[in-house]
């Protein structure tokens, strides 16, 4: 797929998964085409080991250069759903009206299969950023650093919590 296709549609998940790994695809195929094709020019003018050797660096450098082709494209559409979501988020923000001093009263409304399926599709898309923020690919909010730092901490406590009923396991195994 040439670059300006890549450009011009809109990615979706399996195509990005696609793109990511035909990266690794390409560092073995670029030098194993090259080696070959150098192997080929030594056999038929009898130079050994010249034409493999130039053959297999110019195979390394097309696999780094599409590889490098491949990591600009996944970056500029994580970075382009990064911006819709953000965009997404910001428009209905500003759509919730403000809060009344009458609004206090809570309407509890029943579970649709529709409301969940919103719930699940907002989850989905609060991980993708969470997972963008931490690839260093979005731009994270004041929010989103605290919400980070909270899930940090608490992963830290269950951690200590593990390590500490561990040990006194172990205390108890000994005695």
């Amino acid at each position: 797929m040439s670059p300006e296709k890549k450009e011009s549609e809109r990615p979706g998940q399996i195509s990005l998964l696609g793109t990511a790994s035909t990266m690794g695809l390409h560092m073995v195929s670029g030098p194993i085409v090259g080696g070959g094709l150098g192997w080929l020019v030594d056999k038929g003018l009898d130079t050994w080991p010249v034409g493999a050797a130039v053959g297999l660096l110019l195979g390394l450098a097309a696999g780094f250069r599409n590889v490098w082709i491949d990591a600009r494209y996944l970056a500029r559409a994580n970075a382009a759903r990064d911006a819709e979501e953000k965009a997404r988020q910001e428009a209905e923000r500003k759509a919730r009206p403000a809060p009344s001093p009458d609004s206090a009263k809570i309407t509890l409304e029943p579970d649709t299969p529709e409301s969940i399926a919103a719930a699940e599709g907002e989850a989905e898309r609060e991980d993708e950023r969470m997972a963008s923020i931490l690839s260093g690919t979005a731009d994270p909010s004041e929010r989103d650093l605290d919400e980070l730092d909270e899930t940090l901490e608490s992963i830290r406590r269950a951690l200590k919590e593990d390590g500490a009923e561990d040990r006194n396991t172990n205390e108890h195994e000994h005695n």
